[in-house]
């Protein structure tokens, strides 16, 4: 990963150094862009660090979530602070009669700042599929595409004097929106999300392989980290069954439950008793009403 940041750091710091020789907003627009990849990666390196660290006393169900946290402040302190000087500045050019000159060395510059996205995209072509891993090629597909829109926009804005200005407001939308991703996808996670119906399904179809058990109702499921889950849930057995054969029934249950569904990490079962009017699952009483 090493190698990824410095050629993210060298892209960045030539478009800085060409917008301080040229005056080309795009410039910048495009080093902004370059700069939230490099925090987006290193604050979610680190998370990730944090997020391994196992359960204590102040954390019982782990730290899986630290990751989302810093993905958020992400979104929040860099991303949408960076957007929103971006759009004001594009905005005050587009009001004012200034234009920038050479054109011709600007897209020069726009062109050498692409050579280590370029490098680094065909160095991650063929390696593992890991989300980490995926999530970085899309991100530099998109630093590609939105430099080269760049730099046609500089060798074009001899003619079109405004160009300059319109493509740094529409990068700054792309990185607002993409702030705007990050903290939509990671505060449903720190807000207690739940996984979708099939989960649930799933759970059921699991436990009903156990003649033991008459019925599974009030199941809850909440992402702990993006990869894993915890489930509370109560099932009915027997009114006379011995509590030491209730207890070695849950452990085999949450055995089986983890080995056909790994996502779940931790897992809360409560006995019941026969007899009880079968309730539906509180996904079910949330949700479906």
């Amino acid at each position: 990963m090493k190698s990824i940041y410095f050629a993210y750091a060298l892209s960045t710091a030539v478009r800085i150094a060409g917008f301080y020789l040229y005056g080309f907003l795009i410039l910048i627009a495009e080093a902004f862009h370059s700069l939230t990849d490099i925090l987006i990666l290193v604050i979610l390196r680190l998370s990730a660090k944090v997020s391994e660290k196992p359960a204590d006393h102040s954390h019982p169900l782990g730290h899986g979530l630290a990751g989302n946290v810093g993905a958020l402040i992400a979104g929040v302190a860099f991303i949408s602070i960076l957007s929103f000087e971006l759009l004001k500045e594009s905005v005050s050019r587009l009001v004012s009669s200034e234009f920038p000159q050479q054109s011709l060395q600007a897209s020069i510059i726009m062109a050498l700042s692409l050579i280590p996205v370029l490098a680094v995209l065909y160095h991650t072509s063929g390696r593992e599929r890991s989300p980490e891993m995926v999530a970085l090629r899309y991100e530099l597909r998109n630093d590609l595409l939105t430099g080269i829109s760049g730099l046609v926009a500089i060798l074009l804005s001899r003619y079109i004097l405004h160009l300059d200005a319109l493509v740094t407001f529409f990068i700054a939308l792309i990185i607002a929106y993409s702030g705007f991703r990050l903290i939509r996808d990671n505060a449903r996670f720190l807000l207690g999300y739940s996984p979708e119906d099939e989960f649930y399904e799933k759970i059921s179809d699991v436990i009903g392989q156990f003649s033991e058990v008459e019925d599974v109702h009030d199941i809850i499921a909440t992402y702990m980290s993006p990869d894993k889950v915890h489930v509370d849930l109560h099932i009915t057995v027997d009114g006379d069954m011995k509590v030491r054969d209730a207890d070695r029934l849950t452990e085999v249950i949450v055995e089986r439950l983890q080995r056909e569904l790994p996502e779940i990490e931790f897992a809360t079962i409560h006995v019941c008793s026969e007899g009880k009017e079968r309730l539906r699952t509180t996904y079910d009483k949330i949700i479906k009403g």
